[in-house]
């Protein structure tokens, strides 16, 4: 893997828990797009909302949420976007745009993954990669889901508390919402 290959991997990774990572000005994200994305009641009681935002990405209304467990770059992380588009075929479009942008060499699918979309024409992908962090190894995954006119994005730093089964489990919650 070249040196530009292993700049992009770090740029990916430390995009995955931006959010988190950074402090800014925010803007809340409207009570019916709170309703279709992870929440307090889907992650450990530990966990506290960083940051949420929204704005125009990716070719669609960007709504952004963002947890966090420590202040250590290294702790474990856990952001997700919700993409509204115009309609299902613009997320389709928009679902393959993020698709080959976030996942490059090294990442995988990880033997751990349990969870598929309740709905089977959704697109789904779920890979990981093991990523150095300040000295220290950690895993980190993105999850991509288009359902209908929407593209979930859900990047994720593991570590404790953060656990496949809790990830599997946020991913599960996050599908039934989309669904409702």
């Amino acid at each position: 893997m070249g040196r530009d290959e292993k700049m992009r991997i770090t740029k990916i990774a430390l995009f995955v828990f931006l959010g988190v990572l950074l402090s800014s000005c925010s803007t809340s994200v409207p009570a019916e797009m709170r309703a279709m994305m992870v929440g307090t009641e889907d992650i450990p009681a530990e966990w506290i909302i960083f940051k949420e935002s929204t704005g125009k990405d990716w070719g669609g209304q960007l709504y952004n949420i963002a947890f966090a467990y420590g202040n250590e770059s290294e702790s474990p992380a856990l952001e997700q976007q919700l993409i509204v588009y115009a309609d299902a075929a613009a997320a389709l479009d928009g679902f393959e745009e993020y698709k080959g942008y976030m996942y490059v060499e090294g990442w995988s699918v990880p033997p751990e993954v349990n969870f598929s979309p309740i709905t089977l024409e959704d697109k789904f992908e779920y890979k990981c990669m093991d990523q150095e962090i300040d000295h220290v190894l950690t895993k980190i995954c993105f999850i991509l889901q288009q359902h209908k006119n929407y593209v979930s994005a859900l990047g994720v730093h593991m570590g404790d508390p953060v656990t496949f089964d809790v990830l599997n489990s946020v991913l599960k919650s996050i599908d039934e919402k989309l669904n409702k």
